[in-house]
């Protein structure tokens, strides 16, 4: 796991120095608005693979893959896609996310959309440590199901929601003391200040709900129900907050689209409560 931090954390460290460098310019390097920001977390990326590719050839490992190891055997695929194919849709909702919000920010001008990104650069320093954690108790989980020590499954989901929790709570309180001097490592503009301290003290009023979600994500998957987990994620990316962008952006113009950020972390939260109760119901 220390191989895995260490190679995100060169990709998340060169995208978050490059952005303002490539989207404001600094020196020499002119400003190229959101080309840049997509230009810098490609960069970003590579340097992430870079660092992978580094450690699987450069350091003695356990195990390492081969073509001669690969056998199509149906139980064995069905166990790998039942969770893989879910958590690959978990990564991409996102995406798919950002570029309907941006769709309906676009009426409100460019600056909202700029915010939005810097929100999500911001927002990746709190659920990038969190999902640190889900890494973590993952085979833990796992390990400790299959043996059917499912008191110590409890435990750990329980755990485990206690740190994060702790973690959003932090983020909480950042967001709503030093907005201003968050917003302004990424911009000057007065502006574009403005109306991000008013988006990071809105949305992060969901941060600490939104625990119960991501906690919930991740003990589905160790427990092998990557399908609940999927069902999360498509309510929190998809499902709740788009049609509520949709519906309170036409009450509250682009602040209604960060209410519907906190709007849907309750939801979800509430759903996933109900699905936590019944993963964790032995038998």
């Amino acid at each position: 796991m220390k191989v895995s931090m260490c190679s995100m954390m060169v990709g998340f460290i060169v995208n978050i120095v490059l952005d303002p460098i490539m989207i404001f310019g600094f020196g020499k390097f002119p400003a190229m608005g959101m080309k840049g920001a997509a230009i810098a977390t490609g960069i970003g990326q590579v340097c992430t693979l870079i660092a992978y590719l580094s450690f699987y050839f450069m350091t003695p490992i356990p195990a390492k893959t081969s073509w001669k190891y690969i056998r199509f055997e149906n139980n064995e695929l069905k166990s790998v896609y039942g969770v893989g194919i879910p958590a690959t849709l978990n990564m991409a909702l996102p995406s798919v996310l950002i570029s309907a919000l941006n769709t309906i920010l676009t009426a409100f001008g460019d600056t909202y959309i700029l915010i939005l990104g810097i929100y999500y650069k911001l927002q990746t320093f709190i659920y990038l440590s969190a999902n640190g954690i889900i890494q973590g108790i993952r085979p833990l989980i796992s390990y400790n199901y299959g043996a059917g020590q499912w008191e110590r499954v409890k435990k750990i989901a329980a755990t485990a929601e206690v740190f994060i929790i702790g973690i959003m709570l932090f983020g909480t309180a950042a967001c709503q003391l030093f907005p201003e001097q968050l917003i302004f490592i990424y911009s000057e503009d007065a502006a574009i200040v403005q109306y991000g301290v008013t988006a990071l003290t809105i949305i992060s009023l969901g941060f600490a709900i939104s625990s119960l979600s991501v906690v919930t994500s991740g003990v589905c998957e160790a427990l092998g129900k990557g399908l609940l987990s999927l069902i999360i994620s498509l309510i929190r990316y998809i499902v709740v907050i788009i049609p509520a962008s949709v519906i309170f952006s036409k009450m509250w113009d682009a602040n209604g689209v960060y209410v519907a950020f906190v709007f849907t972390e309750f939801t979800a939260a509430l759903i996933s409560a109900l699905l936590m109760k019944k993963v964790l119901k032995k038998g």
